[in-house]
């Protein structure tokens, strides 16, 4: 059985996948603020609210 949770956020390797960068250019992004996220015991969350995938991804191609 393949039971799929749909969530409301990514955690930081998810993202940087989906996004094409590594995961330290995320954690980069994270820390300065260019990317909201949220720190939950030793990992980030970024919640689906709070970015624009398709924002991100065309600022990056620049």
């Amino acid at each position: 059985m393949n039971n799929i949770i749909k969530r409301d956020f990514y955690t930081a390797p998810e993202l940087a996948k989906e996004l094409g960068i590594s995961r330290v250019s995320l954690f980069y992004r994270l820390h300065n603020g260019s990317i909201k996220g949220q720190k939950f015991g030793r990992n980030f969350i970024i919640f689906k609210r709070d970015i624009d995938i398709a924002k991100i991804k065309s600022i990056l191609r620049k």
